[in-house]
């Protein structure tokens, strides 16, 4: 449930900074496909940005009492991500601007969820296998950030920021197939060196999505990231099936 109040938070905010910095519009490529109440004027900014904060102060009240039941490496993952979830598109840091953005919200749904989750679970612990584990996700994650940002590449620079997608857009289906690809390279790696158990390998049906993805890239798709969340979110799904499955 903190996750869940984190991440609507970063949402939230990401929508009210890119409206008050003029990056949303009623022509913007993401409203499109999706409703935008700033856009649309259906609510207020302070409405938005109340509603952002009030998250994050949900999330982090879950995160404190965590804290006091599992130790204060909690604290420390929590203050992390709540960091990068504000920095995202919250001055003065504004990543998502400065070409910052993809990894940063990649290592927050990476390694940095990942490593909370097993720390809540094992009672304050954490072992570097974690980290590698959470690779997979990593690549996956970035590749749904830099799609969306690559898309809006054209559209981003008339509102005068700088996205990693912006900055690299002559490698963008390189970069999004490749970072694709790794995740399944480094996920069959880990079941080889018996990181992790061989029920993992039954992610590997999820790459029948990636043919699909790689012509909707091509075709410049106004919602290719929302499809390559779907992606992300049953191979993440099968990911933690095969974890708890008893081998």
């Amino acid at each position: 449930m903190g996750a869940l109040f984190l991440h609507a938070s970063v949402n939230v905010l990401n929508d009210y900074y890119d409206f008050i910095h003029g990056v949303d519009s009623p022509n913007s490529p993401t409203a499109v496909y999706r409703r935008q109440p700033l856009v649309m004027g259906t609510v207020s900014p302070s409405f938005i940005k109340n509603l952002g904060f009030s998250l994050i102060i949900a999330g982090a009240t879950i995160g404190t009492y965590l804290t006091v039941m599992e130790g204060y490496l909690i604290l420390a993952l929590g203050l992390l991500g709540v960091f990068l979830l504000y920095a995202y598109t919250g001055p003065p840091f504004t990543l998502k601007y400065r070409g910052l953005g993809e990894l940063s919200v990649a290592l927050t749904w990476g390694p940095l969820l990942v490593s909370g989750f097993f720390v809540a679970a094992s009672g304050g612990s954490l072992i570097p296998s974690v980290l590698l584990i959470s690779l997979p996700p990593f690549f996956i994650m970035f590749s749904i950030i830099y799609a969306n940002n690559y898309r809006d590449r054209e559209y981003d620079a008339k509102a005068g920021i700088r996205t990693l997608a912006m900055l690299t857009a002559k490698y963008g289906y390189q970069i999004y197939m490749g970072s694709l690809i790794t995740a399944y390279i480094i996920n069959t790696a880990l079941v080889i060196t018996g990181m992790l158990p061989y029920t993992a390998l039954s992610t590997l049906s999820t790459a029948a999505l990636i043919p699909r993805l790689a012509r909707a890239f091509r075709n410049n798709a106004h919602n290719i990231d929302a499809r390559t969340g779907l992606l992300y979110t049953i191979y993440c799904l099968i990911y933690g099936a095969a974890l708890m499955i008893p081998t």
